[in-house]
């Protein structure tokens, strides 16, 4: 009868064997699955491709010793070190318990203890690997627990290194999946899980035995299982079953370069599941997952990583007028998941955020590799990413001038350029750059002197002028002009300048307007409310278009351009001076000539007679 029973069970096994593994599985026969807690992840990324109650509490039953198989290799300096067990090989197990049969005073490797805790389960390996490696299996498990906190298994709590029930030992699927996650890193880890059979040695040669996995993914043992379930893409994982938690597994598989982690809690063990249905489900799992993952680079979707970076300071004979290139890496920056929904992503999806500069940094000279800020990239409006901007090229500086220096050695004042402060202006003409085109960055408007002083606009208090001191407030807010269809007009905060868009530019609560006043720019006082809107009344004289010019813009309202003025006005009327004298000598001149034809005292007007 044994034979016969034999006999057939054989003959299942060649017909269950011959029945190929699926060549994909459906969404729908996924959400057939009956398994109570579900997961399936890739492995690199984190990407949750499906689940199923993922996220609630389950009892890992013997996966827990994933856990323990990762504490004891990251504690123990040397796994070939032995260990003499203690009464903990032995007490609390009943008959019902997996064990690998070590008992007080056997001396074992921790190696072979490894193999005995993730082959065959040994709880009593648990035990004496607790003890081994902290002292007591009690400071174990606060390893167990604090390695789980680190790893954001934020649903996770142990008891116990072996995993039997506790109503406080618990985890969950998704906890379980970033477990295996981490471990999968670890190459030692990674070999255990993958053996299928192992031979444990006692040091004096008390006990001697050969253990096979229980994973059946990797392994049918002959005259016992009587369903072949080998995964030919199976890396390992662990089983686990108890009462309370039922058929339990944490699985690993490979296929053409994709890892992926599936996570099988709760199937009950009451005879109506079979205990295969964990495996069968796990193989469904990962064909689906193996079909439907997809994975690209940015490049995919045309992402440029170079940006046109403006320097502060820079040599004023160079071509680009201070541009450089930097660029950002993001050779390892990934889009991926269901190809259902990494389809909806599109070129369209992705776009950079304002570059955030670090203001010392991209003041020249800069040098090719410097790092010049961040960038962030963002996906439908949420950030994405963000990498480091480096130069691609250098940058050298402007030579500053020597100042002029009277017999005392102090600089000679120049007006009111010597207090840094000048006047603004508008005129119907460009004019030369360094005066007309303003850079805006970091909420502040500057035209560059030689590429080397930085003149920014402010608010006085009275009228906007500009200056070149950097502790005086120059901070600028723009808003910027929309205006709907039934051409009513709107001014809403701008973070950016966009180039064509018009803006009104305020400063402690004023606008900058094309007005004179005195020989500045007048200011006009304008209302916000909290949703960064101007709700007062904006006249044309306040809107300013920007218009780009090289690596700057061109401000213009009412058709005139903002003007930085050259100097304080001392210049202008030294030339006046110097004019004026010029002209009063022209006009003198005929006068003189005239004179001196009718002077009576001329030479040769009289006759001289000599008596």
């Amino acid at each position: 009868m044994k034979r016969f029973t034999y006999i057939l069970l054989s003959v299942l096994m060649l017909i269950a064997s011959a029945v190929p593994a699926p060549a994909s599985a459906t969404i729908d026969q996924l959400y057939a699955i009956t398994t109570p807690h579900v997961i399936l992840m890739e492995e690199e990324s984190g990407t949750v491709l499906f689940e199923k109650d993922a996220y609630s509490k389950a009892f890992p039953a013997s996966t827990t010793k994933i856990m323990t198989c990762l504490v004891a290799l990251e504690n123990c300096t040397d796994v070939n070190a032995m260990y003499q067990c203690g009464w903990e090989s032995q007490n609390g197990f009943g008959a019902q318990s997996s064990l690998l049969g070590l008992k007080n005073g056997y001396i074992v490797s921790i190696k072979d203890m490894l193999y005995g805790l993730m082959l065959c389960s040994g709880n009593d390996c648990g035990a004496c690997l607790a003890v081994a490696t902290a002292g007591s299996i009690e400071r174990f498990v606060e390893l167990m627990n604090e390695k789980a906190a680190s790893l954001g298994m934020n649903s996770t709590h142990y008891t116990n290194p072996h995993g039997l029930h506790d109503e406080d030992h618990y985890t969950s699927a998704y906890d379980m999946a970033l477990l295996m996650q981490y471990g999968l890193k670890n190459e030692t880890f990674r070999e255990i899980i993958a053996t299928k059979e192992y031979t444990v040695v006692e040091a004096n040669g008390k006990f001697t035995k050969t253990i096979q996995t229980s994973n059946k993914l990797l392994y049918t043992k002959q005259g016992v299982d009587w369903e072949d379930n080998i995964y030919q893409y199976a890396i390992g994982g662990k089983t686990g079953e108890t009462n309370f938690a039922g058929y339990c597994l944490v699985e690993a598989a490979e296929k053409d370069g994709v890892t992926l982690i599936t996570v099988l809690f709760g199937d009950p063990n009451n005879y109506v599941t079979s205990p295969y249905y964990r495996f069968k489900n796990a193989k469904l799992l990962f064909e689906y997952g193996f079909a439907q993952y997809v994975d690209y680079d940015l490049a995919h979707y045309g992402v440029t990583d170079a940006f046109n970076v403006q320097t502060i300071g820079f040599d004023p004979n160079d071509p680009n007028n201070g541009l450089i290139t930097a660029a950002v890496d993001i050779s390892s920056v990934r889009v991926s998941g269901n190809i259902e929904d990494v389809s909806k992503i599109t070129a369209e999806s992705f776009a950079w955020a304002e570059p955030q500069l670090d203001t010392d940094a991209v003041t020249a000279p800069v040098e090719a590799g410097d790092k010049l800020g961040t960038v962030t990239l963002e996906l439908n409006g949420e950030p994405y990413f963000t990498g480091d901007l480096i130069a691609q090229g250098s940058m050298a500086a402007a030579k500053a001038e020597e100042p002029s220096k009277g017999e005392s050695g102090l600089v000679e004042g120049k007006g009111s350029q010597s207090r840094g402060i000048s006047n603004l202006t508008v005129s119907k003409n460009g004019g030369d750059a360094e005066y007309t085109v303003w850079v805006y960055y970091k909420n502040t408007l500057f035209t560059m002197q030689d590429g080397l002083t930085l003149h920014y606009l402010f608010f006085d208090g009275e009228v906007f002028r500009s200056t070149k001191q950097k502790d005086t407030p120059h901070e600028v807010s723009l808003y910027k002009l929309t205006a709907d269809e039934n051409g009513a007009r709107t001014f809403v905060r701008a973070e950016n300048v966009e180039p064509g868009a018009s803006y009104v530019i305020v400063s402690e609560g004023k606008a900058l307007r094309s007005v004179k006043k005195s020989r500045s720019l007048a200011a006009a006082p304008v209302t916000v409310d909290e949703n960064g809107v101007i709700t007062s009344d904006v006249t044309d004289d306040m809107i300013w278009s920007f218009n780009q010019n090289g690596s700057g813009y061109q401000l213009i309202s009412n058709g005139l351009y903002l003007h930085r003025s050259g100097g304080s006005g001392l210049l202008f009327w030294i030339l006046i001076g110097i004019l004026v004298i010029a002209l009063v000598i022209v006009i003198r001149i005929p006068a003189w000539i005239k004179n001196r034809k009718h002077n009576t005292r001329r030479r040769n007007k009289y006759k001289i007679y000599r008596k």
